[in-house]
C-alpha cells in the first residue's frame, strides 16, 4: 500500500463522508456528545474493523492519541499511520462542523505537503505514532450526537466485541506455545493440539473458521521472535536460523526476504545501527 498509494489516496480515504462502506465504530463514534467522548468509543471499537490500536492519554490541558498495531507489535506502515491520524482529525471537525487544529502531530515517517496542508499545522519526527489535541477542542459538542441511535447500536458493538475477543484467545495461546516451543523445535501441530487438549483436525478446523492457519500461526510467531534474536549480537545469524525453527539457514534467508524484503544480515545491520 505504501509503494502504490499517494498521498491524494490517504486523504480521500480519511473522509468519513465519502465513506462507502457502513464502519460501525465511527458511526459509534459521531453519535457521541463530544470529541473526546468520540475518540474514546473509537478506541474501543476500532479493532473490529482493521489490526490498529488506540492508546488515549489525557491530563489537564491535552489529550494524546497514540496508534499502534494490534498483533504482534509490528511496525505499522506510513500508509496506516498517515490515514489514522488523518481519520481522527476528520472525524472530530466532521463531527464538530469546526476546522479543529492538532497541538501536534508525529511519527518516524515525512509527510507530504498535501498532508500537512490537511492538517493546517507542520508535524514532527517522532519515534511514535501521535496525534495531540486541546481538551478545549474535544469538549466541542457534535452535531451528529444521538444517545437513541448509540443505545440501539450499542448492544450488538458489545456482542461483537466478547465474540472477536473470544476467538482472539485461540490464537493468542496458539502463539503463546509456538513461541515457547519454536525455539526447541518441539511445535508441529500435533504437539500443540495436545497441549491445548483438543484434536488436530479440531484445531485445523477452528483456525480455518478465524481465517487463518497453523502455517500462518508458526509464521507470526516467528516474525514475533526474530527481532530479539537480531538484536543479540552474540548470536550468529545461523543460531538465530536454527532457533527460529529452521533446519537450513538458506530456508530462514527465503522466509525472512518475503517477511521483510531484505537478506537477514542487511536488516540486522540496520537495527543494529539504530
Amino acid at each position: 500500500m505504501d509503494n502504490k498509494t499517494s498521498d491524494q489516496n490517504i486523504i480521500y480515504l480519511s473522509q468519513i463522508e465519502k465513506m462507502n462502506t457502513f464502519m460501525p465504530s465511527f458511526f459509534a463514534a459521531m453519535t457521541a456528545q463530544n470529541g473526546l467522548e468520540a475518540i474514546k468509543r473509537l478506541a474501543e471499537y476500532k479493532f473490529l474493523i482493521g489490526p490498529v490500536k488506540l492508546t488515549i492519554m489525557t491530563n489537564e490541558k491535552t489529550t494524546s492519541i497514540h496508534i499502534s498495531g494490534i498483533d504482534l507489535q509490528l511496525e505499522l506502515p506510513r500508509f496506516t499511520v498517515m490515514l489514522e491520524q488523518l481519520l481522527i482529525l476528520n472525524l472530530l471537525r466532521t463531527g464538530t462542523s469546526k476546522t479543529i487544529v492538532p497541538i501536534k502531530v508525529g511519527s518516524k515517517y515525512d509527510y507530504g505537503t498535501d498532508i500537512i496542508d490537511v492538517l493546517k499545522m507542520t508535524p514532527e519526527k517522532l519515534m511514535e505514532n501521535e496525534i495531540i489535541f486541546d481538551n478545549n477542542d474535544l469538549a466541542r459538542p457534535f452535531l451528529s450526537s444521538n444517545n437513541v441511535m448509540w443505545t440501539f447500536i450499542r448492544p450488538e458493538l458489545d456482542r461483537k466485541k466478547l465474540e472477536v475477543k473470544s476467538n482472539k484467545s485461540l490464537e493468542e495461546n496458539i502463539q503463546a506455545l509456538l513461541i515457547k516451543r519454536i525455539p526447541s523445535g518441539d511445535f508441529g501441530i500435533d504437539e500443540v493440539s495436545k497441549s491445548l487438549n483438543i484434536s488436530k483436525r479440531t484445531l485445523q478446523r477452528n483456525l480455518k473458521t478465524l481465517k487463518t492457519s497453523f502455517n500462518e500461526q508458526v509464521k507470526y510467531a516467528r516474525q514475533s521472535l526474530v527481532n530479539p534474536l537480531m538484536k543479540d549480537e552474540t548470536l550468529t545469524l545461523i543460531d538465530i536460523s536454527y532457533l527460529l525453527g529452521y533446519s537450513d539457514p538458506e530456508s530462514f534467508s527465503r522466509a525472512f526476504k518475503n517477511w521483510y524484503g531484505m537478506s537477514p544480515s542487511t536488516y540486522r545491520e540496520k537495527i543494529l545501527l539504530k
